[in-house]
């Protein structure tokens, strides 16, 4: 199971706040503590996200940082509120999990009970899909150009360096072509191409972390150690594609100076 994030959340505003955040990423206008009307009264919810889809989907989410698993008293208590709310689906988060009564408690309703992973695995594909695909697109597609085999734009201004300068560009696109096609194979139209096959929907559309433990077979992309260390050696998604963006944009600015600008 492939994790957005590295490590766990430290408190309840630190869980609260990482769901939202990955939910934003994620195309949802997401409100923090909203308050909403109920039929008895009103209640606060700590996470609230609509992606404003046709028929709407809203999502009340209850994140729970506790020592002990969530009680059934909790659940019945959030059922109450999810159904007087308006949302479509409940998600009750709770780093501790949930006590035998409290899954029972959730049978038959629109209330999911979560640990942290798991409600990172339901949203991870989305998440790569609409935020960390996009974002590596749009900070990687510059060395993207200066490595592809044919680029006639890019090689008519490498003719017009000198030779010195020349022989530096062939030993930039030679080290730094694996980081590049590791980038194209994370934008799914690349991957499916490169792997040959049309992923299903439930199918994750990035390479099994970390990279260096990552046994190959004759359908996968061949990784190897011209990577650097950090990207080989990420566990969870988001510091995947952190240290992707930062290796690429450093290799982009290495090419500009040889270029002396954006070529």
């Amino acid at each position: 199971m492939t994790m957005i994030e590295a490590h766990l959340p430290d408190n309840w505003q630190d869980l609260e706040n990482r769901v939202a955040q990955i939910l934003m990423e994620c195309g949802y206008e997401v409100q923090v503590q909203r308050n909403v009307s109920l039929a008895r009264g009103d209640a606060c919810i700590d996470v609230w996200a609509d992606d404003h889809s046709s028929p709407q989907n809203i999502i009340a989410v209850e994140c729970k940082h506790w020592a002990r698993p969530a009680t059934k008293s909790v659940v019945h208590a959030f059922r109450t509120v999810v159904g007087d709310s308006g949302a479509n689906t409940g998600l009750l988060v709770s780093s501790a999990g949930f006590q035998e009564g409290a899954i029972r408690a959730a049978d038959y309703s629109n209330v999911r009970l979560l640990d942290w992973n798991e409600f990172q695995s339901m949203f991870a594909i989305r998440w790569f899909k609409t935020h960390m695909s996009p974002t590596l697109a749009e900070c990687t597609d510059a060395l993207h150009e200066y490595t592809e085999l044919v680029n006639s734009r890019i090689f008519r201004k490498a003719n017009t360096l000198s030779i010195e300068l020349q022989e530096q560009f062939v030993i930039l696109r030679r080290r730094h072509w694996p980081l590049a096609v590791l980038n194209l194979t994370l934008r799914p139209e690349f991957g499916e191409l490169l792997r040959g096959e049309r992923l299903r929907p439930d199918q994750s559309p990035w390479p099994s972390l970390p990279l260096r433990a990552n046994s190959q077979t004759s359908s996968e992309i061949d990784y190897n150690e011209n990577l650097p260390d950090d990207v080989l050696d990420a566990t969870a998604l988001r510091p995947f594609m952190d240290t992707l963006v930062e290796h690429s944009q450093r290799a982009i600015s290495e090419f500009d100076e040889l270029f002396g600008e954006r070529a």
